[in-house]
């Protein structure tokens, strides 16, 4: 019932018919394993203590979710809540992917998208900070522009080969991306308000992607044909 929840993301109704029991009892068992799946993280989303010799380590960006808006004691709407990428309300996770291993070795959220953008958050929230005092830099989209000592971006001048190499961790993380999308819970506009729930159910969601990049379902190879 749990898993059903997260890739089709019914409603009460729905689950009554398919599972034939109360809705309380399928609302409870739910959210009782979907906490279970959540606590794995710990053991699945792991920041390595030794990257070897290696300067570039990750790829990072953020990914925006729909969610229903948080009441907010005086406003109708909450802007900092709005997220321009899906012009509508949601909520922000920042994801890390090894370059050359099939693992997430950084996830931190949710963060409110219109308090800050996704180079703000690298900044303020703690990876900058981790990358700093392992050595190490990671790869990054435009928006991350100015930190050229922690984080390379696309630009002009990089040779022909780097900026293959650059494209494909991009794509190499969109691939994980559109695992996450796959689960109905994170695709469409989540109804439950509580932000608690949303969390455990992207951290679930993600920790059941890791398993399939481990079980079958491999991230491409960023190096292969450079």
């Amino acid at each position: 019932m749990s898993l059903h929840f997260l890739y089709r993301y019914p409603t009460e109704l729905e689950r009554e018919a398919i599972f034939d029991k109360s809705p309380k009892t399928i609302r409870e068992w739910t959210w009782y394993y979907i906490e279970k799946i959540q606590a794995l993280k710990a053991e699945k989303v792991v920041w390595p203590e030794n990257f070897g010799t290696d300067i570039w380590v990750l790829c990072v960006d953020c990914i925006d979710c729909l969610t229903e808006e948080p009441a907010h004691p005086t406003l109708t709407k909450d802007p900092k809540f709005f997220t321009f990428e899906k012009n509508k309300s949601g909520q922000r996770y920042e994801l890390g992917t090894d370059l050359f291993r099939s693992a997430i070795i950084w996830m931190n959220g949710p963060f409110p998208p219109g308090e800050d953008n996704d180079r703000g958050i690298f900044k303020k929230q703690g990876l900058k900070d981790k990358l700093v005092a392992a050595g190490k830099k990671c790869i990054a989209d435009g928006i991350y522009t100015g930190m050229e000592d922690i984080c390379s971006t696309f630009n002009a001048i990089d040779r022909k080969d780097v900026a293959h190499f650059k494209s494909r961790a991009q794509m190499r993380h969109e691939q994980f991306n559109g695992l996450l999308k796959e689960f109905k819970v994170l695709y469409h506009a989540f109804r439950h308000r509580d932000v608690n729930k949303f969390k455990m159910c992207f951290e679930a969601v993600t920790v059941i992607c890791i398993y399939r990049i481990e079980n079958g379902e491999p991230l491409f190879d960023v190096l292969a044909g450079l």
